[in-house]
């Protein structure tokens, strides 16, 4: 085993052992080593690691054998692994470093620490185990490069900054300013952000950006992002100091202007209204993604600091955004269904009444069509002339064109139609005969 500024450079064989033994975050926290970096360099030497299942029932007592997977052969003999901070370490810290990786016997001393297990297996639990550890390694990694080139959405929202900044103090500058008449096209943040708390925003922005769009997420021109299918706003603000209200020049000319009047005996004006307190900007910055759900400066650490909790906290977000949306949409589709129902319920309804008055009206018909007959049973049965031969064939006919079920097609008539209303029918016959009535004439 070697140590190299930033780097452990251990036996494949014994990396395996010691991960089987104490887990990926057990050798983790042991050499001190990027927990993500060592999942990635596992996976490039073929080193296979326990589900986080396996310890769980491990310290149940269960049988986990079955669960151990063999070391696969391999020409690679040893792995290089990134440190965790490595920089930063002392010469007596790499010492000890050194020491620690010598010590073969080393391995059944390394105690669990659950807490720190169950706070690698619980970060971005959601994602499937490769994407994860894209992510943490991501988050592991990321940082504001200086002078680095501004995102395309940064870089137009500076500008949109600056053009409004100049825009303001211009209006400011009119004696008669009200703030409520501000200029229009505020950018977001403006009115949250100091000069500086400004320039820090886009600088975090534009690390973070970057690394998202790494990761396949993608930045829209309103500064959220989007994970997967999902957007994520939020907001950075800058909090502010209560400090005693010094007088400006204006304020003390006010109160001069005022102090004449009295003196001159304009009792009924006003004394000038100036304010107790200013609210100035601190410094401390803050992004926040909703009530309750923020990360800001503190005495330890600017937001510079935590990128990489940042970073989580995006994708912690789309996924609640995420499961929000899927929920809407489920609720959505419940309530089309139910929409679907009652009008395929509406539509049989109608259907089943309309079908029902077409049978009666076809039952009308057919009722007209049987006493037709019946008369024509009685009037040849008469004798009498008026009932002529002719007569009685034309009756039969119009029987027949009663009748629902021969439904005859009429010379003049045309072909009844059974199912509609008596009122429906007469506007038809009416129609009909007033057509044919140009071509024919007689007795209907």
């Amino acid at each position: 085993m070697e140590y190299k500024k930033g780097l452990i450079k251990i036996s494949r064989k014994q990396l395996y052992d010691e991960i089987w033994t104490s887990s990926v975050s057990g050798v983790a926290k042991k050499y001190n080593l990027n927990y993500a970096k060592l999942i990635i360099s596992c996976k490039q030497a073929n080193i296979p690691f326990p589900s986080s299942g396996f310890w769980t029932r491990k310290n149940l007592g269960k049988d986990i054998s079955a669960e151990i997977v063999p070391l696969p052969e391999s020409n690679l003999e040893y792995v290089s692994v990134y440190l965790n901070n490595a920089s930063m370490q002392t010469s007596k810290e790499r010492a000890e470093l050194e020491n620690s990786l010598s010590n073969q016997n080393s391995i059944s001393d390394i105690k669990i620490d659950e807490n720190e297990e169950k706070l690698y297996r619980d970060i971005l639990d959601y994602l499937d185990e490769a994407e994860r550890v894209m992510v943490i390694a991501q988050a592991c990694s990321i940082k504001i490069v200086e002078r680095a080139r501004l995102h395309p959405v940064l870089a137009k929202y500076k500008t949109m900054m600056e053009d409004y900044r100049v825009k303001l103090k211009e209006a400011k500058s009119n004696p008669y300013y009200n703030p409520r008449n501000k200029p229009d096209g505020e950018p977001v943040f403006f009115p949250d952000l100091s000069e500086n708390g400004a320039k820090r925003t886009i600088a975090i922005l534009n690390a973070l950006y970057k690394g998202i769009e790494a990761l396949g997420g993608s930045i829209n021109d309103d500064l959220s992002v989007t994970i997967h299918k999902d957007s994520v706003r939020f907001r950075f603000a800058e909090s502010k100091d209560k400090i005693k209200h010094e007088l400006t020049k204006k304020d003390i000319q006010e109160l001069a202007k005022y102090e004449k009047d009295l003196k001159n005996g304009y009792r009924w004006i006003s004394m000038p209204q100036i304010r107790k307190y200013d609210h100035v900007f601190n410094g401390k910055l803050r992004i926040v993604f909703g009530e309750k759900n923020y990360l800001r400066d503190n005495e330890f650490q600017r937001l510079e600091d935590r990128l990489g909790d940042i970073l989580i906290r995006f994708y912690d977000k789309s996924e609640e955004n995420r499961i929000e949306r899927e929920r809407r949409e489920e609720e959505q589709r419940i309530r089309e269904a139910e929409q679907r129902r009652k009008e395929e319920i509406r539509e049989r309804k109608n259907l089943e009444s309309q079908r029902t008055k077409e049978l009666a009206n076809k039952a009308e018909d057919y009722r007209i069509a049987c006493d037709i007959r019946r008369f024509i049973e009685d009037a040849m049965k008469s004798g009498k002339e008026e009932f002529s031969h002719e007569w009685l064939a034309w009756a039969s006919l119009k029987a027949d064109w009663y009748d629902p079920i021969i439904a005859a097609e009429d010379k003049y008539l045309g072909v009844r139609e059974h199912g509609k209303s008596k009122e429906e029918k007469e506007m038809g016959d009416e129609k009909i005969r007033k057509e044919k009535s140009i071509f024919y004439g007689g007795w209907y």
